[in-house]
């Protein structure tokens, strides 16, 4: 059980980073964020937001909770979960409680930065038990491999090595005959198109269109699990963004083989916010709410996933809560 619940806090790990406003050198290279004393090397215990802050007009957050509900033949599954943000507006940890059946777990992910403030290390707890952790290295800021060490079952580890050319990173893992080809647009270094290899033959193809904002506007995915999402976007700030935009290159070098460009990178990784999301299983019914500074407080409603594995006929709704410093 504790297993099954490692795979699904990890995926619910929001991770990545914003290259909007850093010059392109033919790399892609990780944007350090501007503030930090880093998270330390310990185990966590935070609670990192000052209870007294100082005033200031931002749309840096205070608090960010998140409840995800799969609905079908009257069985629910929830995920409720509570993003933890210090006050150098980065994003450290996630506590989610899991509830299926009537049964309940407690866990949390939280994120470990070097001396630099780079992610060096992501741990999963489940009912204050370490059960597998992801560690990041780096040559001169460029992600080099992702290992991942599932501390209950040896045979779960892998490694992701990295080659770096130009604006392409190509992935290799370890023990496999699979590769994946990351490209990314030469001017504002978002990533455009990600291609799945099996023993060097495409088997996915990933198309990401952005509009001139930089918000995700479509995402179409041909050969295998051959979709197409569609966003549209307000005009107010997003402040996902904002808090974990120094996440944005690792969630996206991470995601597994069979995982492809998820709703949450268009909800997180867009300067705006995500307003409506249509596949072709349907269109999302979502009702947002802002405050008097054009602030999103609350965003919730029904929502089609992109994920295959999960059937067309499964109810989805989303639950979101926005709190500000100030």
């Amino acid at each position: 059980m504790k297993k099954t619940l490692s795979y699904l806090f990890l995926s619910l790990l929001l991770v990545c980073i914003s290259c909007d406003n850093e010059p392109y050198d033919g790399e892609i290279i990780i944007e350090q964020p501007v503030t930090g004393n880093p998270t330390p090397d310990s185990e966590p215990d935070p609670d990192p937001v000052d209870p007294n802050p100082v005033p200031s007009a931002s749309t840096q957050l205070a608090d960010y909770d998140y409840i995800k509900t799969f609905s079908s033949a009257g069985d629910d599954t929830t995920f409720s979960t509570d993003f933890t943000i210090n006050l150098n507006n980065q994003f450290i940890s996630q506590n989610t409680m899991f509830t299926f059946l009537g049964i309940t777990v407690n866990g949390m992910s939280t994120v470990i930065r070097d001396e630099f403030s780079r992610v060096t290390q992501v741990r999963t707890f489940v009912d204050d038990v370490l059960i597998n952790r992801t560690t990041i290295s780096y040559n001169l800021d460029k992600i080099t491999d992702i290992s991942y060490e599932d501390l209950e079952d040896a045979s779960e580890n892998f490694i992701f090595s990295y080659t770096h050319t130009n604006n392409a990173i190509t992935r290799t893992k370890e023990g496999t005959n699979r590769t994946t080809k990351f490209t990314f647009d030469t001017t504002t270094n978002k990533l455009v198109e990600r291609e799945t290899m099996e023993n060097g033959t495409i088997v996915k193809t990933e198309n990401i269109s952005y509009d001139s904002n930089g918000n995700i506007t479509s995402i179409v995915i041909t050969g295998q699990d051959a979709n197409t999402y569609t966003y549209a976007h307000d005009n107010n700030t997003n402040p996902l963004l904002n808090s974990l935009n120094d996440l944005y290159l690792f969630s996206i070098l991470n995601d597994e083989y069979d995982d492809q460009y998820e709703h949450w990178q268009a909800m997180i990784y867009s300067p705006n916010n995500v307003t409506s999301v249509t596949t072709q299983q349907g269109s999302s019914n979502l009702d947002i709410q802002y405050d008097a500074n054009n602030r999103i407080i609350t965003r919730n409603g029904t929502i089609f996933t992109s994920v295959p594995t999960v059937s067309s006929d499964v109810s989805i709704t989303i639950d979101e809560t926005f709190e500000y410093i100030n």
